[in-house]
């Protein structure tokens, strides 16, 4: 089954939009290979309360499939609902803007990785401050996300032509999606439209204003077999170069939780649990007797995503969320699983705050209709819990060949991404050092900053740091390695003033060697370890 990917793009301001580093000449077979793969429309179905399923229509110029290595659609949307102007030296808003579409790559955090916190960050809504020239600012306050599917494109037969499926997630209830005060020709970025709406209307400065602005949209991020992206020419390429809107619509309201006296009878069968007591704070799994044959066909023929569910403890029914801190629950299937009966499922987190002791589990389909229920035991909680062992975890070291500014070194604990990168034409340097998988004993978060304009990476321990580069555009991308507190391995820091390069490493000599080619020694702030164990 193929992976769908939710990212993070931060709510932030970009400063500085020209793309560094110049854009190279583009020539006519350039413009057919950037236009070679096109979305012909969108269309909407199964729209739910916290969903909504996408169909997307593409076409594949034959003359240039063969150059094609890949395909990966990515739905972006972004909201505002509140607006403040802010003005108080009375200056002239001169702050530019490139006018390109949106643009991003297919990196991010995939669906069975998300954490309850990583769903707050990629959904939740969030209130910003674009900065631009002598003391003028925006706040704003609104949503801002997108979602991609990984190789999506079947490489085996080359289709000219096809569809691809799309589950979103994230979506709010009896909530207006679509695109409302928006350029939807050009499919400009959150900063731009921002910035667009700040140059009509400085006479509002001081004021919190509802812009009413809705952009969703779907575009494609194209890899080419000699290891360029669509995102390299701004002329022809971008991911939002070629983007088409998606229709209007409106989710449903969520329903209501079933009454305690409603969960009784037969229905209690249709539900079964997972072996053992249920733990707070941990994932359950619930067994499904009864799918409608729509969703289980669906499951059976390997789509992603189709059935959205609703679960709920009693005594006073208390929602669940999904382990990934989604207000739903996804209905899955287990296509190893030998006994029949625990071939569908669905996972849920069972809440902290729930007493020890017996409860009723509740599941609802996305109307509301009860769809069982079972008895559960909850453990008595652990009110004393040592603190767990950090694990430690390998970071891998890529060089990108492509880059001509920016940092050209990537570190990630993901092998799936490494060998996707090193397949991409890009240099695996191999495992560098080893870091702590979590932020136990003390641990301080390696962030991972993301720089769409030139597509270099950076990373810090420095919370400040990280604040700052969000706010002149940086994406925000989930922390997957931490700093050990013990670390043995210090970590070097250099700047390359000539490229604007950043690079890492716990190697002296290759620190040494860098400064006398001219480098600034930083100070990284943190270490390592420099074994596995």
């Amino acid at each position: 089954m193929k992976h769908i990917g939710k990212a993070l793009v931060a709510l932030a301001a970009a400063i500085g939009m020209a793309v560094s580093g110049g854009v190279a000449t583009a020539n006519a077979d350039d413009a057919g290979l950037y236009s070679a793969v096109k979305i012909t429309s969108v269309k909407t179905e199964d729209i739910g309360s916290h969903s909504v399923g996408l169909k997307i229509d593409y076409t594949v110029d034959p003359a240039y499939k063969d150059q094609i290595k890949s395909i990966c659609p990515i739905a972006y949307m972004y909201e505002v609902s509140a607006v403040k102007l802010n003005n108080p030296n009375n200056a002239t808003l001169m702050q530019g803007s490139a006018g390109f579409p949106w643009s991003t790559e297919c990196t991010g955090i995939l669906d069975p990785d998300v954490t309850p916190d990583d769903y707050e960050l990629m959904f939740g809504e969030h209130t910003y401050t674009d900065k631009y020239n002598d003391g003028i600012t925006l706040d704003y306050t609104g949503h801002e996300w997108y979602r991609f599917i990984l190789n999506a494109w079947n490489t085996d037969t080359r289709p000219t032509s096809g569809t691809f499926n799309m589950t979103i997630f994230g979506l709010e209830p009896n909530h207006f999606y679509g695109n409302r005060n928006v350029d939807t020709e050009r499919h400009y970025d959150e900063w731009q439209t921002l910035l667009n709406w700040a140059y009509s209307n400085e006479d509002k400065a001081g004021q919190t204003v509802n812009p009413d602005i809705h952009q969703f949209s779907v575009g494609i991020n194209v890899e080419y077999t000699d290891g360029r992206t669509s995102n390299d020419d701004m002329d022809f390429g971008g991911t939002g170069a070629y983007a088409v809107s998606v229709p209007d619509f409106t989710t449903t309201a969520e329903p209501a939780a079933p009454g305690e006296d409603n969960v009784t009878g037969s229905a209690k069968n249709d539900v079964t649990a997972q072996d053992g007591d249920a733990k707070p704070g941990s994932t359950y799994r619930l067994y499904l007797k009864n799918l409608s044959q729509i969703c289980k066909a669906q499951l059976d023929a390997g789509n992603e995503n189709p059935c959205v569910w609703y679960g709920y403890i009693y005594s006073t029914p208390t929602k669940l969320t999904g382990p990934d801190g989604s207000p739903f629950l996804e209905v899955q299937k287990d296509d190893k699983a030998t006994d029949p009966a625990r071939q569908y499922y669905v996972d849920t987190l069972i809440p902290e705050t729930v007493a020890a002791g017996d409860h009723k589990i509740a599941l609802t389909d996305e109307t509301g209709k009860l769809q069982g229920w079972t008895p559960v035991t909850v453990a008595k909680g652990e009110d004393n819990k040592p603190t767990p062992e950090a694990k430690r975890v390998a970071v891998y070291r890529l060089f990108n060949p492509y880059m001509t500014s920016g940092t050209t070194h990537l570190f990630t604990t993901s092998k799936a991404e490494y060998d996707k990168l090193v397949a991409a034409g890009w240099k695996g340097e191999d495992v560098k050092f080893h870091a702590a998988g979590s932020a136990a004993d003390g641990a301080k978060p390696v962030y991972r900053l993301y720089n769409r304009w030139d597509g270099s990476h950076h990373f810090t321990v420095d919370a400040a740091e990280k604040d700052n580069l969000v706010k002149i555009g940086w994406t925000l991308e989930p922390t997957t390695w931490w700093a050990p507190a013990d670390g043995d391995a210090k970590v070097y820091r250099l700047y390359n003033r000539w490229n604007g390069e950043h690079l890492f490493t716990t190697d002296k000599a290759e620190s040494d060697r860098l400064a006398g080619l001219g480098w600034t020694v930083e100070e990284s702030g943190f270490s390592v370890y420099s074994q596995a164990k």
